[in-house]
C-alpha cells in the first residue's frame, strides 16, 4: 500500500503604496514596511503543508491530468500522441468539482485562468452562496480541516452563472 502524498502550498504579498507626486501624471511605489515606513522589512504570508490520501478517486482530482489521457497514448518519450489538454476547465454555470461523496476534503485550490470574467466558488453546493470569488488570473487555496467540508460541495461557475471563464483545480480528499 502506498503511503500518504504531501500538498506542499504558500502564499505571501508584498505590501506596497503607490504615492501620487505634485504633478498628477508622476507617481512612484513605496513598499511598506511592518510599521507602516517606507522601509521593507519583510513579506506577508505563510508556508504549510498538508496530508492527502495515498489514492484519490481518479485522475479528475487535478485538473491538468485528464480523465481520457491513457498510458497507452504516451510515447517512449512522454509526449502526449493525438489529442491533447491545456489542463484549463471551461465552466459557465455550476460544476461540481468531483463526484466522490464519502469524504472530506483536505485541499482546494483554484485558479481563474480566465482574461476577463471572474470565477465563483461554493462551499456548500450548486444552489449555495458563491461567496469566494476569483478574479482572472488570481487564485485561492483552502485547507479542509478534514471533518466538514466535503469534497462533493466545491462547485466553481463563471460570473453569476452566465459567463464562461477557464479554471485549473486540484482537489483532493483527506488521509
Amino acid at each position: 500500500m502506498p503511503t500518504a502524498r504531501k500538498i506542499i502550498f504558500s502564499s505571501y504579498v508584498v505590501p506596497t503604496r503607490i504615492d501620487t507626486m505634485e504633478e498628477e501624471s508622476i507617481s512612484k511605489t513605496s513598499f511598506l514596511g511592518a510599521t507602516g515606513t517606507d522601509t521593507l522589512s519583510k513579506t506577508l504570508g505563510g508556508k504549510g503543508s498538508v496530508t492527502i490520501h495515498a489514492t484519490q478517486w481518479g485522475d479528475g482530482w487535478v485538473s491538468f491530468s485528464h480523465q481520457g489521457a491513457y498510458w497507452e497514448d504516451q510515447s517512449d518519450v512522454w509526449e502526449l500522441v493525438g489529442e491533447t489538454w491545456s489542463g484549463e476547465l471551461s465552466i459557465t454555470s455550476a460544476v461540481k468539482l468531483t463526484d466522490d461523496t464519502s469524504t472530506t476534503c483536505a485541499f482546494v485550490y483554484i485558479k481563474n485562468t480566465g482574461t476577463s470574467v471572474n470565477a465563483e466558488v461554493s462551499l456548500n453546493d450548486t444552489g449555495g452562496n458563491y461567496f469566494i470569488i476569483i478574479p482572472p488570473g488570481g487564485s485561492v487555496h483552502l485547507r479542509g480541516d478534514g471533518t466538514t467540508l466535503e469534497c462533493n460541495k466545491v462547485y466553481v461557475r463563471g460570473a453569476s452563472g452566465s459567463s464562461t471563464t477557464t479554471i485549473e483545480y486540484i482537489i483532493a480528499k483527506a488521509a
